[in-house]
């Protein structure tokens, strides 16, 4: 018969005998999807009641399933502890990414606003790498990002959540894929109902409670608060979990603590919780206890990948530090030669202007040699006068009158033209002057110009080598740190001031009228100064046995 199976990227389809059971369907998936560490993932369906069955470890064959094997889903069923620490591969990662940012959009798992927005622009990263305006405006699709909840309880518009999804999708520059997947996962993990399952329970005194398993133990909630539990009791606490119909039964390894019952919802509700009791508790002992084999092997490997992504990474680093720099002395380069080129334009008009002037002079030397030469004619002409008049002793009164008011008029003249030839002179002079300054500007620039050349080749050369001592500087380094692990990511200085904004915003943009009652819930936590795990320290206090009593006295 045909068994079909739903996982976070597909659905597979697989024939199988009518005997097949549970396992072997989860083993043969596992296989197919090359996932090793095979020990957090099952495979259920939901049942009427809307309950998570899970049936690998079922005695049932997949003919006893009847309709349900064809509406079968491959999910992660367990969690660790610590995500960073305990998912080794990248398929484990992706499969556990997909699943909890899917949990997230449909607000299985409360998340505040400015978190969403941050685990929105994480994912954005794992998918597309590094912002490119030109290449990812309009990618943001908010459905697909953010819980409905969020956008519902604030007076924003899609492009003021774009905005502010965009400012914080620039900050994880250089964040690959898989650091981005595990950051997400990171900040998820430390949400009040991440990897917890709820179940309706009730105690001895007839009081409707939560159960909450979990990775760490189990968590009692109030039925209205699925964030803050009211009691817990650690695994290592627990001996043992049993039911019988809907009682079921946890007995602890303190002695001075008796064991406690509660009712649950049917007998099917008594099994699942069997089912995820028991598998949590081995996997808390599992991880206390030295690697197996098989493990060991796993670690090892996921360590040497991890190695070869810091020397990767470190060289892309170093690469686009060496961009980033050329970038930024490309820049200067092209500034100082900008300011060069337009140096020599106002140098070039300067002597254009020298050239005019030049072409002046040497119109005015032209035009005061001819001044010169026609008052040396007028000179000749007067002294050749003044020559008759000395000569002529004997004319008659009236030529003799008329020679010497010519001589007078041309006394006049020369006077008149000797003022000229000295007032372009005195002009001639004062543009050789000009000239010969502009001459000595132009020799200057000429002069700067060399040396401010030879100044950005010698720039050019040594940036060039000490950029080849640095690029090998840090071949080096990789060498050397070959056996560091891969840094953690930490929320940087940037992005924190970028939260601040956000939280600013959505607290003068927030609809009180449409507040959740998760939301009144973390707000009243946060202003009491409670977050997950210091409401797991504060309600581990007291012996085991004050706990169970104040389980049934709820």
């Amino acid at each position: 018969m045909n068994v079909i199976v739903r996982t976070v990227f597909k659905e597979c389809e697989f024939k199988a005998e009518r005997y097949t059971k549970g396992g072997q369907i989860l083993d043969l998936l596992l296989k197919n999807e090359g996932i090793h560490e095979k020990w957090y993932f099952g495979i259920m369906f939901l049942n009427q009641e809307g309950e998570e069955v899970w049936i690998e470890q079922s005695k049932k064959t997949i003919r006893e399933l009847k309709e349900n094997a064809r509406n079968l889903n491959f999910r992660v069923k367990f969690y660790p502890e610590d995500v960073s620490e305990e998912i080794l591969e990248t398929v484990t990662l992706e499969f556990f990414f997909q699943q909890i940012k899917s949990q997230i959009i449909k607000e299985e798992i409360f998340c505040p606003g400015t978190t969403a927005v941050l685990l929105a622009s994480l994912a954005l990263q794992a998918k597309f790498g590094d912002y490119v305006p030109k290449e990812h405006r309009g990618q943001i699709k908010l459905p697909t990002y953010l819980p409905k909840r969020v956008i519902r309880e604030q007076e924003m518009d899609e492009l003021e959540w774009i905005e502010n999804i965009t400012n914080m999708w620039i900050k994880h520059e250089s964040i690959d894929k898989e650091e981005a997947m595990m950051e997400y996962l990171k900040i998820v993990q430390n949400l009040d109902m991440y990897g917890v399952t709820y179940f309706p329970i009730t105690n001895r005194k007839g009081t409707n409670v939560l159960l909450g398993i979990t990775a760490y133990g189990l968590n009692i909630y109030e039925e209205k608060n699925k964030l803050t539990p009211k009691i817990n009791f650690p695994w290592s606490e627990i001996k043992h979990l049993k039911f019988k119909d809907r009682k079921f039964t946890i007995t602890l390894l303190d002695k001075m603590a008796k064991d406690f019952t509660f009712m649950t919802r049917s007998p099917k509700s008594s099994k699942i919780i069997l089912n995820l009791g028991i598998g949590n508790h081995l996997l808390y002992v599992k991880r206390r206890k030295p690697d197996t084999p098989e493990m060991a092997k796993l670690r090892e490997k996921a360590v040497l990948h991890r190695e070869k992504k810091l020397l990767q990474k470190q060289k892309l680093l170093n690469e686009k530090s060496a961009k980033h720099e050329l970038q930024k002395r490309e820049k200067e380069l092209l500034r100082r030669l900008e300011k060069m080129q337009e140096d020599m334009e106002a140098k070039n008009r300067d002597l254009m202007e020298a050239q005019r002037t030049i072409t002046l002079l040497s119109e005015k030397l032209e035009d005061l040699q001819r001044s010169k030469e026609r008052l040396e004619e007028e000179k000749c002409k007067l002294d050749e006068m003044m020559r008759l008049l000395e000569e002529s002793k004997n004319m008659e009164a009236m030529e003799r009158q008329k020679l010497q008011d010519e001589i007078r008029r041309k006394h006049e003249e020369v006077t008149r033209i000797q003022n000229e030839v000295m007032e372009k002179d005195e002009q001639t002079r004062r543009l050789q002057e000009e000239v010969e300054e502009a001459r000595r500007r132009e020799e200057e620039e000429r002069r700067l110009k060399e040396e401010e050349a030879r100044r950005l080749e010698e720039e050019r050369r040594k940036w060039e080598e000490e950029e080849a001592e640095r690029i090998k500087r840090g071949e080096l380094e990789e060498l050397e740190n070959a056996d560091n692990t891969l840094p953690e990511i930490e929320v940087n200085e940037d992005l924190q001031e970028q939260l601040k904004i956000l939280q600013k915003q959505l607290d003068e943009t927030k609809k009180i009228n449409e507040e959740s009652n998760e939301e009144k819930i973390y707000r009243d936590n946060l202003a009491a100064g409670r977050d997950k795990f210091k409401t797991l320290r504060d309600i581990r206090s007291g012996n085991t046995k004050r706990r169970a009593d104040l389980f049934e006295n709820l």
